[in-house]
């Protein structure tokens, strides 16, 4: 393939699934806030388009993802842009330093991103929102509040008592759609991290 014909490709993917990835997130999201769950599930997109085209195009998906969240269902999304941001910087680096070859080490890449999101969100939760942020993690924050805790400490606690599950959960979500997805689609994305962690058969050899 020339080099124009890779270009084109490569618009036509993004252009294909950018705005797929910021649905994804936008509407798991929404249904956990609805459901008021102690959860977020808002970033399985981010984490697809990070290790499909790298942390640049992540990092979009997620903050637009949040201004559209912004808009339709939870004002408070779009404070939080950054940590989205963080999430595409580390899956990029987790990608290629392959630890998404197999389920246990998605694993270890989940719980390790969980324990960095919460440090990276305590802050704007803290200062901007003093934990209230509408959603089922506020409700865990208020928890930890009754049990006799500061609102500083509460924030903390609900952050790594949530965030290293909730980001488990995503990394596996992404990593089974990716092994779901047909080898000749995924070769087609310009990803190293694909070839690292043997989602394409190039990856195998």
């Amino acid at each position: 393939m020339n080099n124009k014909s890779h270009v084109n490709q490569e618009k036509m993917l993004t252009l294909t699934f950018i705005p797929l990835a910021i649905a994804i997130n936008v509407a798991l999201g929404a249904v956990v806030k609805a459901l008021n769950m102690p959860l977020y599930l808002d970033s399985i997109g981010t984490v697809l388009a990070t290790l499909l085209f790298g942390w640049k195009k992540g990092a979009i998906v997620g903050v637009l993802g949040f201004v559209v969240t912004t808009a339709i269902s939870n004002p408070f999304a779009v404070y939080f842009s950054l940590t989205q941001i963080i999430i595409a910087l580390f899956i990029n680096h987790a990608g290629k330093s392959g630890w998404f070859k197999n389920t246990l080490s998605t694993i270890g890449t989940g719980f390790v991103l969980g324990l960095l999101t919460a440090i990276a969100s305590a802050p704007v939760s803290i200062i901007i929102f003093q934990g209230a942020t509408g959603n089922g993690a506020a409700l865990i924050t208020s928890f930890f509040v009754q049990m006799g805790n500061r609102i500083v400490e509460s924030i903390f606690f609900a952050g790594f008592s949530i965030e290293p599950f909730d980001k488990i959960l995503q990394c596996l979500l992404a990593f089974f759609v990716l092994k779901s997805i047909p080898n000749n689609l995924l070769e087609k994305f310009p990803s190293q991290s694909l070839r690292v962690n043997h989602f394409t058969d190039n990856g195998n050899q």
